[in-house]
Order: structure tokens, then sequence, then C-alpha cells
């Protein structure tokens, strides 16, 4: 698997599962869930909430946690919220 397809899979994990994309991150890079949480500006339980499928954060909060927590580079955040927003324009058509 070439970095694109990488990328793009993360991307539609990103989308489909949130918080098994952020779990899967914090433990590959050793981050416990205080870690996390101090980095992105929020509590343990809710980071927790959201890698057990118990939330569904905001986009806002998204970008947060892709970009300050996860490190995304812009070009993957790009990729993200153009997925995000061709899936609503379906939705809203069906």
């Amino acid at each position: 698997m070439n970095n694109k397809e990488k990328k793009l899979e993360l991307v539609n994990q990103a989308i489909e599962d949130f918080g098994g994309l952020l779990r899967d991150y914090r433990r590959k890079y050793f981050l416990t869930l205080e870690d996390m949480a101090s980095l992105v500006g929020c509590s343990t339980s809710y980071i927790h909430r959201i890698e057990h499928g118990k939330r569904n954060p905001e986009i806002d909060f998204r970008m947060r946690v892709l970009t300050v927590g996860m490190n995304w580079s812009t070009e993957d955040v790009y990729l993200f919220l153009e997925k995000v927003i061709s899936r609503e324009k379906v939705r809203k058509t069906e």
C-alpha cells in the first residue's frame, strides 16, 4: 500500500470510526487518555466516550484532535473535510 492509499484509508476511518482512529493513534504512540485530553483541551472521560462510541464530537472538535492531537497535515485535513462535505451533500439529496 502506497502513502496516498494509507492517507485515504486514515481519512475514511476518521469518517467511519473516529473513536477507533483516536484509540488506535493513542495506543500506537503510547499516549494515555490524560495525554490526549491535555493536548486537545478536554476531559479524559470525553476522550474515553468518543473512543467507545458513546459520543460523536462536532466537526470543530474533530479538527482539533486531528491537527493538534494527531498532527495531521493540512493536506490530510483538507481531504477529510472534502469527504465529510461530499457525504453531507449526498445525504441531503437522498
